[in-house]
């Protein structure tokens, strides 16, 4: 806006804004709120002040823009609700607890780290429940490849987080059990030697 149509948005508002003022104040029944639905009606007619292609009374515009904003104002007032105390300490927290929370977190890190493609099909599958068949539908392919990407990537994780899959603690259990005890290691060695 120029410096001109600022000053006569000025000129048009220093005879109009007591008696806005005083509009704003009758329909609020508040000072502060009066005040509040001045300024932003002010700022309204500021803004859409450029468009004002006829002669009608400049304060017509202004009360036509307070009235507005007082109606939407109210509209969006009738839904709330006074604060009590009494009800907020009974009402029970239905987000998770601090420990939940780090636990989502971490796991959702983690899933940051996998393939777009895999990570998709891990959370559509162990996240969204959908069956394997509808995954297959939305990312195309084949069903044994909707497979191998959710256990790739719930291998994945699981490294990622530092948890030992059933697989690996099961290699490692067999691993142990072919595992000869040291006396039969020693007896072994000595016939080897001689």
């Amino acid at each position: 806006m120029t410096d001109a149509r600022q000053r006569e948005f000025l000129e048009l508002l220093e005879p109009a804004y007591d008696r806005l003022s005083r509009y704003a104040l009758a329909v609020t029944r508040d000072e502060m709120n009066g005040e509040d639905l001045v300024s932003a009606t002010v700022l309204a007619a500021y803004e859409q002040f450029d468009k004002i292609t006829d002669e009608a009374p400049f304060l017509h515009f202004l009360i036509k823009i307070a009235s507005r904003l007082n109606k939407r104002q109210r509209f969006r007032e009738r839904n709330r609700v006074p604060y009590d105390e009494k009800l907020v300490i009974k009402k029970q927290d239905s987000g998770p607890s601090p420990e939940t929370a780090a636990e989502i977190r971490l796991v959702m890190d983690a899933l940051q780290t996998l393939p777009e493609r895999m990570r998709e099909t891990v959370v559509l599958f162990d996240i969204s429940d959908l069956s394997l068949e509808e995954i297959r539908r939305l990312q195309g392919g084949t069903l044994s490849g909707v497979k191998t990407r959710i256990k790739r990537g719930r291998k994945r994780l699981a490294h990622a987080l530092g948890v030992r899959t059933s697989e690996e603690k099961s290699i490692q259990k067999k691993q142990e059990s072919d595992r000869p005890y040291r006396s039969e290691e020693r007896r072994v060695g000595k016939e080897c030697r001689s």
